[in-house]
């Protein structure tokens, strides 16, 4: 369990760093002016009065509900295939190719064809966010059941453990972490993709970006980037917590490792 002092010390670093980027967003807006960079002072008041009208929220809401689909799909995919593929070598000569081409391969490419296969409504935006996440889950999944340790499974069949135990007592544990890696990394991928989607169609908030652009002031646009950013961050942060919940193993073995200055330092001999 970290210190509290780390952790007090992290949230002030934190802090810090966001009230350093308003500042230089605030003078950098202030220089420039509100056409090509409107500073906070200037997008609060937009923002606060596109949440009050409630149209933000309802688009939001619309938004997210094809977003989740589409991710929650590719979770459940992704998330199997890559224990196949890391516990198989039958399934990883199988997948991998698939793999490693899709997952360079733009979300955007393929967007005009999804156009003309399933037109331009719910489920149009739903299959452009499984595809866009679902290959990043699968990797990292991939990479974590590949790695675990063949002693552990001997160890486990040694005290008479079936199969459903050993996945169960072994492998669910093991895997446990890189799955939460993963959904966070797919879901990065799924909010660019929902974005990336409605612009092409002008639906959602892809069209509330795009017609804000052609406002003289740029305060709306980043009212609309604002709230994008806070989807993102909220979203880290519930599956950060549920990482802390569900694998709290995972971040006491990681902490120390990343916050060299929380672990006392060994004495002599």
């Amino acid at each position: 369990m970290a210190h509290p002092t780390v952790k007090l010390g992290d949230a002030a670093l934190r802090a810090c760093g966001i009230a350093a980027a308003l500042l230089l967003w605030e003078v950098l807006g202030q220089t420039f002016g509100t056409e090509l960079l409107a500073p906070p002072s200037a997008v609060a008041p937009v923002l606060l009065t596109m949440m009050v009208q409630g149209q933000v929220l309802t688009t939001l809401g619309a938004s997210l509900s094809a977003m989740l689909a589409g991710y929650g799909a590719a979770c459940v995919l992704a998330v199997p295939l890559g224990v196949a593929m890391g516990r198989s070598s039958w399934f990883d000569a199988l997948l991998h190719p698939w793999l490693s081409m899709f997952i360079v391969t733009s979300v955007a490419a393929v967007v005009p064809l999804l156009i003309l296969m399933l037109g331009t409504g719910f489920w149009f935006r739903a299959v452009v966010v499984m595809i866009a996440s679902i290959w990043f889950v699968m990797l990292t999944v991939y990479q974590g059941a590949r790695g675990i340790d063949r002693r552990w499974i001997d160890v486990g069949r040694s005290f008479g453990a079936g199969r459903v135990q050993q996945f169960r007592k072994v492998l669910l544990p093991a895997l446990l972490p890189y799955v939460l890696v993963g959904l966070r990394i797919g879901l990065t991928h799924a909010i660019r993709a929902m974005v990336v989607a409605e612009l092409f169609v002008l639906v959602g908030l892809g069209r509330m970006l795009h017609d804000s652009g052609f406002d003289v002031s740029t305060a709306r646009i980043l009212s609309l980037l604002a709230v994008i950013a806070a989807v993102g961050l909220v979203s880290n942060a519930l599956l950060d917590l549920a990482a802390r919940r569900l694998a709290p193993w995972s971040i006491a073995r990681d902490a120390p490792a990343a916050r060299p200055w929380g672990r006392r330092m060994a004495g002599p001999g």
